[in-house]
């Protein structure tokens, strides 16, 4: 199955059937592209947890500032174990 038959087969049913353009395709297929490039690896993770840590402890919305760390921690169990290890260590050491 090619990807413009699976995008027909998951339109809504309650619409009427339209031939899907190459055009819309290969747009959808570039979003799907970029997506993927945007992605951060765990490794890439590692290398700016301090820096949102750091962001959060005072008390700076650092989701925002930096969402796609935020998506991956919210993705990836190792390393917001390490995001919340990190964070508690940090806090503990503010708070002495």
């Amino acid at each position: 199955m090619n990807i413009k038959t699976l995008l027909q087969r998951i339109q809504n049913p309650f619409t009427p059937k339209h031939k899907l353009e190459d055009e819309v395709v290969l747009k959808f297929l570039n979003v799907l592209e970029k997506a993927r490039r945007d992605e951060l690896s765990c490794g890439e993770m590692y290398t700016r947890l301090d820096e949102f840590v750091e962001t959060e402890v005072q008390h700076k919305d650092a989701g925002k500032i930096t969402p796609l760390l935020r998506e991956h921690l919210e993705m990836c169990p190792d390393c917001c174990e390490e995001y919340e290890a990190l964070l508690a260590v940090l806090e503990h050491t503010k708070a002495e």
